[in-house]
């Protein structure tokens, strides 16, 4: 496994059963890299004061299990849209090779509407994104997502979510011609991608870029407002499974993660049953991510060759 920053307990990486479930020991390398991204995120968010929560499974593990659920693979974070803009402001200083702090302007062509910090010496590809041998930044990583205001007029969001879903749909579809990947050479489609790449790349991008802004533009759009939900706006926009009660995360407490700590909703009751209804249920669940090709020893410019 690649070398960490981070002190591991004495057995961590060893294969273990939990709830029932057995935890292989790659998972628990895959888990040992993340803790490590969230150990250095930490570094840099207690240096500046930026507050963040965990989100969606982090926070049902830290809760639940005290740390990863044991068939989850990932960690997720989120802090109102101002801390964040102040963690990007901050990321390029402060975040060193093998920590690599991943977004549209820091990595064109990633096609994410938010965060991620990875660990450039490790794998983690998405298996739909696997044949395009893309060129940007695949470690493995964990999510830190934007929270936004979601307007309280069920009109006015709906009319706000078809505005934003026409600048994300025409930015990707932008990224997706700037983007150079592997296709079949006997494919009349490769040919046209390659033209297009060859002469029209730099265009496409600036365009794509410009779609973003007016993306990221439109979700901070209710930020002044005290409105009573907020949004991973960034990828969910549209669905009201995710959005979070204001109310929530206005108080949070810290707890157990494995063997650090994530602050959580104090209110984690609420929270949880908003996201995952009777959270106390041990119901197997697939991982957002449970399609990655995952690879804690290689670092992912090896699979893209």
């Amino acid at each position: 496994m690649v070398k960490l920053n981070l002190q591991l307990p004495d057995g961590f990486l060893e294969e273990e059963k939990r709830c029932g479930y057995l935890v292989s020991s790659k998972m628990k390398q895959v888990w040992a890299v993340e803790l490590d991204l969230l150990n250095e995120f930490q570094r840099v968010a207690n240096k500046y004061g930026i507050k963040y929560i965990a989100n969606g499974g982090t926070m049902l593990g830290a809760v639940r299990h005290g740390g990863f659920i044991p068939w989850d693979d990932d960690i997720d974070l989120m802090m109102m849209r101002e801390e964040y803009d102040k963690l990007c402001k901050v990321a390029e200083k402060e975040f060193r090779f093998p920590y690599f702090f991943q977004t549209e302007y820091t990595d064109p062509g990633s096609m994410r509407c938010h965060a991620q910090l990875r660990n450039s010496e490790t794998t983690a590809i998405l298996t739909t994104e696997y044949d395009g041998h893309f060129r940007f930044n695949q470690g493995i990583f964990i999510d830190i997502f934007p929270l936004d205001a979601v307007p309280d007029d069920e009109n006015v969001w709906e009319m706000e979510c078809k505005i934003a879903q026409f600048y994300y749909e025409r930015m990707c579809k932008f990224l997706n011609v700037a983007s150079l990947y592997q296709l079949n050479k006997s494919n009349l489609k490769y040919w046209i991608k390659q033209a297009l790449y060859c002469f029209g790349a730099p265009l496409f991008q600036r365009l794509a870029r410009s779609y973003f802004v007016k993306y990221e533009k439109e979700c901070k759009k209710f930020n002044h407002l005290p409105t009573k939900k907020l949004s991973l706006y960034c990828w969910g926009y549209k669905y009201k499974k995710l959005h979070r009660s204001r109310k929530d995360h206005e108080e949070t407490t810290m707890m157990d993660f494995e063997f650090l700590q994530v602050p959580v909703c104090k209110n984690y009751d609420h929270a949880l049953t908003e996201v995952f209804g009777d959270w106390h249920q041990f119901v197997r669940g697939g991982s957002l991510h449970s399609t990655i090709v995952f690879d804690p020893d290689i670092p992912y410019t090896e699979y893209l060759k």
